[in-house]
């Protein structure tokens, strides 16, 4: 079974893409066309990587894809050692921290539904282990 979950749009991620803008204009305002280009360039990555990210749990799998401008992650679902919720910057920001691997490698996922999220990398876990 497929199931694939969007990456969670959050206030920090919109005030970063709405500042780049920004400073885009005003750069090109004052005819600094070097720096206008550069917030041009960080404007579309970050853009990207809020719009297009998403996680995909197939075929024991999960595959993290932020955008087409970077390379997807795959994880074999059997290698997780744990998943559990964290916050940072004074409880604002909500994020699943996840450890594989024999070295516990960790990385971070915001997906829109978390507890739906949890709940199939749970079933996709006893499905490997079983």
């Amino acid at each position: 079974m497929t199931r694939s979950f969007h990456h969670r749009t959050t206030l920090g991620a919109v005030c970063g893409i709405v500042l780049f803008l920004l400073l885009a204009v005003y750069a090109f305002w004052i005819k600094n066309v070097i720096l206008g280009l550069l917030m041009a360039f960080l404007l579309i990555v970050l853009t990207e990587r809020t719009l297009h990210s998403e996680y995909v749990i197939s075929d024991g799998k999960l595959i993290i894809d932020n955008g087409k401008l970077s390379r997807n992650k795959i994880i074999e679902i059997g290698q997780i050692n744990s998943c559990r919720p964290m916050t940072s910057v004074f409880g604002l920001v909500r994020y699943l921290l996840i450890t594989y691997g024999s070295d516990n490698v960790m990385v971070s996922v915001q997906p829109a539904n978390e507890i739906a999220f949890v709940a199939t990398l749970k079933k996709e876990k006893e499905a490997c282990d079983a």
